[in-house]
């Protein structure tokens, strides 16, 4: 932390030389944050339009009426339902584009070389970053040649490549680890949800973190693990409040915008911290300490923001709006602030500033030679005319108004048709009990000369809920129609005819409802994919030592690679397989590997737990031909014979199944035959005392068993006989309780 501005001492300068330059540095700094805080002033005048649409659309999500609306609903006494389709709608948008733009089995980006690699101002960078002379003359040499003419050293040039497409990936990796470490995939869905409910989301990175990495090490004195906590700087993400973010407003994309200011509320101690950073000069954080009111420029809206989602809201605590600027400075504002640049006029600094009201604690450079702010931009729908785009509840803002209204009159409607009105002549007839309140039973004094007939009138209210609920309905479609969102993506059911019940219509009706969804994941591709993982680029080419990870390479966004179902990826994926198989052209230029990974991932399959490796298969296609070691060709041959060992064991006990129920088979035969005989026996034997023959055994038997089956029916025939007589009584008993409990009520009712 600097105390001062300090200004480099020279030996033939005069101490009032000095003063007078160090005079001149407090002006420019003191005229810095001056210009900044008008220049900051500006935008959040310019921006207060759009924080009043944010507020309406923020109460439209949240199913909320303005105040002034609800005084005139009680004014009126009317309804004050609110039905919130808006919300609904807003879910499945931000449900439906994270699961597009944040695939778990898949990146949504990716980077390959140049068609033409690298130009001799890359080269001379590459040699600068650790690849040789040779290895760079190498790659612009192949970016050089021409096609069509035959090259003696193909060879060399494949391998080249080779090591372009390797490099390529290594950078991939290293920006993959970089977004894992920073939570990418939260802060993105963060961002998803402030475009999908405001229409912008903001993106910052890479800003530089010093995070902290813990690892367990072996001492070698001791043999012990010892945990290390080692510091490294890392970039990191940031995902930006659209309510802190205030661009150039006159730019209407971020290509356009010269600067972008980012506003932060920070308490006393948080301001205190910012001294620990490098660079910071102290005296102007002395004085923006010493500043209670923190020259806040902006207006705070948290408390309407909490009294939106009903919570109430706080103490206002003392706090300071710190201002982060990115954009161009002059030399001599820099070195005010002890930044060190050159002298060169043709050389232009973009930088940024941290400053509390209209002073200015910190400067420095742009850490990007290319000086692209750190900011990425994503819109739902984009506005030509500005930087901020517009979201879903914006869209359709009117189809709610009409759900809402549509409904409120079917409330007051259905109030007023409940019963009817009733108008009494008070002339005619006086009540009771003194009460004008109509009610059952009530007894009522004729005290007029006209008829008492003509004492009470009933109206009727018509009920036109059938007209209003068409309305309500319209204003429904009219939602779909104008969010371009229908149904479909909610999870609902679709009217969509008879090819909706089948697969394929099925598959072309989610298709369709994805035309929207494109336009937006392409503004996610263009405005956050793109130039953020280019600055990580940039961010690795300027500072990291690795050189193998370096090269000339583009930034392929994937986003929209994942809007096709699934189901006709899968389709496609297959018939290429069959195309590519009956043609032994297209199956030498088709990486089977590859084709195999992507059906796996449209059957939404782990790839990575079920797909060999290239370099598993490598390895294990180069052992294929080599013996074993001896070793682990005896404990194969254990096995081997262990296994027939059981496979003769469970034979065994299969054939001695096999016999055990042919034993049985064989004993159930012979026992049956044993009693047939003696069956036959004893009938020969009972024909022969009885001196009838064995016909005429068999014949009185039989009648035998026919009388006995006659006695049996009539026995049963009386039995049912019997229940049918009961059940007749018990009938006939029920019938009487009931019948004499009728003319009890009636009898009730009577003297009632």
């Amino acid at each position: 932390m600097q105390d001062e501005t300090t200004v480099e001492m020279t030996d033939d300068r005069t101490p009032d030389e000095i003063e007078a330059e160090r005079q001149h540095l407090e002006a420019t700094l003191q005229g810095l944050g001056q210009k900044l805080h008008r220049l900051a002033h500006d935008q959040v005048v310019a921006r207060q339009q759009i924080e009043t649409r944010w507020l309406k659309d923020l109460r439209q999500y949240h199913g909320e009426y303005t105040p002034d609306e609800i005084a005139r609903m009680r004014e009126a006494d009317s309804s004050q339902v609110y039905v919130n389709i808006t919300r609904n709608k807003t879910r499945a948008a931000i449900a439906r584009l994270s699961d597009m733009l944040l695939p778990n089995d898949d990146r949504n980006f990716g980077l390959k070389p140049t068609p033409v690699p690298a130009t001799s101002k890359a080269a001379e960078t590459l040699q600068a970053t650790g690849m040789s002379a040779h290895q760079a003359g190498q790659v612009a040499m192949q970016g050089a040649q021409q096609p069509g003419m035959a090259q003696p050293g193909q060879a060399s040039q494949q391998s080249e490549q080779q090591a372009l497409d390797e490099a390529a990936r290594a950078m991939q990796q290293q920006i993959e680890d970089d977004f894992t470490e920073a939570h990418y995939n939260a802060h993105v869905r963060e961002l998803i949800d402030d475009a999908c409910k405001l229409g912008t989301g903001i993106l910052k990175g890479p800003t530089v973190v010093n995070r902290a990495r813990r690892a367990w090490v072996t001492d070698p004195a001791t043999g012990q693990s010892v945990l290390e906590v080692q510091e490294e700087l890392r970039p990191g993400l940031e995902r930006v409040d659209p309510w802190d973010f205030f661009p150039d407003m006159s730019a209407c994309s971020m290509r356009e915008a010269e600067f972008v200011f980012e506003r932060k509320l920070v308490n006393r101690k948080q301001l205190r911290d910012l001294a620990e950073l490098p660079g910071v000069i102290a005296s102007q954080l002395r004085l923006a300490l010493a500043d209670e009111d923190g020259q806040h420029i902006s207006q705070d809206r948290r408390d309407e923001l909490r009294a939106i989602t009903g919570v109430d809201t706080v103490a206002n605590d003392a706090r300071w709006e710190l201002w982060e600027y990115w954009g161009p400075l002059d030399k001599d504002e820099l070195r005010s602030a002890g930044v060190e640049v050159d002298d060169d006029p043709l050389v232009e600094y973009t930088g940024t500033v941290l400053m509390v009201g209209p002073h200015v604690i910190k400067a420095a450079i742009n850490p990007l030679d290319t000086d692209d702010l750190p900011y990425s931009v994503f819109n739902w729908e984009t506005d030509r005319s500005s930087i901020f785009g517009f979201g879903v509840p914006y869209l359709m803002r009117h189809p709610q108004r009409v759900v809402n209204a549509a409904w409120r009159m079917m409330m007051d409607n259905a109030g007023l048709s409940a019963g009817p009105q009733v108008v009494i002549n008070k002339r005619s007839v006086t009540p009771a009990d003194g009460s004008w309140t109509v009610r059952s039973r009530k007894l009522w004094f004729a005290t007029g000369d006209a008829p008492v007939e003509q004492a009470f009138n009933v109206f009727n209210i018509p009920s036109n809920q059938g007209e209003l609920f068409s309305i309500f309905q319209a204003a429904q479609q009219l939602a779909d129609t104008e969010t371009n969102l229908p149904i479909l993506l909610q999870g609902e059911g679709v009217s969509g005819g008879p090819g909706a019940k089948t697969a394929t219509g099925m598959q072309m009706l989610m298709n369709n409802s994805n035309i929207v969804l494109r336009s937006a994941v392409k503004n996610f591709d263009d405005g956050i994919t793109e130039p953020t993982v280019r600055r990580f680029y940039d961010f690795h080419m300027l500072y990291t030592d690795r050189a193998e990870i370096k090269g000339d390479f583009d930034i392929v966004a994937r986003g929209s690679t994942v809007l096709v179902a699934r189901e006709e990826q899968q389709e496609k994926l297959i018939m290429l397989t069959q195309v590519a198989g009956n043609n032994p052209l297209f199956a030498q230029m088709t990486n089977w590997h590859g084709l195999y990974k992507e059906i796996l991932r449209t059957l939404q399959v782990p790839v990575d737990s079920i797909v060999k490796s290239e370099d598993q298969l490598a390895q294990e296609q180069s052992n294929q031909g080599q013996e074993p070691p001896p070793e682990v060709q005896l404990e194969m041959a254990k096995l081997q014979m262990k296994q027939q060992e059981l496979q003769l064991k469970a034979q065994q006990q299969q054939a001695e199944l096999q016999l055990k129920q042919q034993q049985q088979q064989w004993d159930q035969e012979y026992k049956a035959a044993e009693l047939q005989t003696r069956q036959e026996k004893d009938r020969q034997e009972l024909a022969l005392k009885e001196g009838i023959t064995l016909a005429q055994l068999e014949a009185k038997l039989g009648l035998e068993s026919q009388k006995l089956e006659l006695k049996m029916q009539e026995t049963a025939a009386k039995l049912q006989t019997q229940r049918d007589t009961k059940a007749a009584e018990l009938t006939e008993r029920q019938n009487d309780r009931l019948a004499r409990r009728d003319n009890m009520a009636q009898g009730y009712d009577s003297y009632g």
